[in-house]
């Protein structure tokens, strides 16, 4: 059997990063999200959140972040600190829904085939196509989203990217999408590509066949890979190795700078 790699194997250790996570656990439409905002780390949102203060809803730029996770879903205190951090950067909002709905992954590594089943497309944009409706029904019809998704979540940032949901994405060693779902992102789409040189979910072979198609379809596209890094670096990477902990820091840094350039 293929070794699982880390964000998709729950037996294998986990990195768990320095820090306390600010945002909070909401739920829509019985949908679970953790949603940061820039207020928070100045401690002024205290009570759960169900509705957004008009008051800050009148700010502008009016963006938001939609952060897809790896299969550990939204409870891993990486994703929520990496939220965070989005939230601080770009001074906007973060929601990060569960897409797993429940299930993010607890079972074996023999039955992941058996889990990524119940969480393909078929069964998953049904899920995420609330959560967007939730995003325009709270911030307005003309807000600019911006996806940004790991590992599993990165093939949903694709998609609905390719949907016309939203228009620019970054993704971080995406897995399982297909170059059909690429070929949607076209002219005008944005989408920044972050990558491991060590990745058998996304091999050198995919990754410049996918860098190919979006050549073709005219988007606005760029690649990164970092030396020393495997699979799930930018969100379960061990960052006492100097290779990976750089990695990670300037995945982070080039994607806010990507959404501070595009999400406009």
């Amino acid at each position: 059997m293929t070794r699982l790699h880390p964000c998709c194997d729950p037996t294998a250790p986990s990195t768990i990063w320095e820090g306390i996570p600010t945002g909070k656990i909401i739920e829509i439409d019985g949908i679970e999200m953790y949603i940061s905002q820039p207020r928070m780390r100045d401690g002024e949102s205290e009570s759960e959140l169900s509705t957004l203060p008009e008051s800050f809803k009148e700010q502008e730029p009016k963006r938001v972040i939609l952060f897809l996770t790896e299969g550990h879903g939204i409870y891993l205190p990486n994703a929520q600190l990496l939220a965070d951090s989005f939230a601080s950067h770009l001074d906007c909002d973060v929601i990060m829904p569960d897409q797993f709905a429940g299930q993010a992954r607890d079972e074996s590594a023999q039955e992941f085939e058996a889990w990524k089943h119940r969480h393909e497309p078929p069964v998953t944009d049904p899920l995420l196509a609330p959560v967007v409706k939730y995003i325009h029904d709270q911030y307005g019809q003309d807000v600019k989203i911006g996806g940004v998704g790991y590992c599993f979540g990165g093939r949903y940032v694709i998609r609905l990217m390719g949907a016309g949901f939203i228009d620019v994405g970054v993704v971080n060693h995406p897995s399982f999408f297909t170059m059909e779902e690429v070929h949607l992102v076209t002219k005008g789409k944005r989408l920044a590509i972050y990558a491991a040189e060590v990745d058998d979910i996304l091999p050198p072979e995919k990754r410049r066949q996918t860098e190919d198609v979006l050549t073709k379809t005219g988007a606005t596209w760029m690649s990164t890979v970092f030396g020393g890094t495997e699979h799930g670096f930018s969100v379960r990477g061990d960052l006492t190795v100097k290779d990976v902990r750089l990695a990670k820091e300037y995945a982070f840094k080039g994607a806010v700078s990507w959404f501070k350039n595009w999400l406009i």
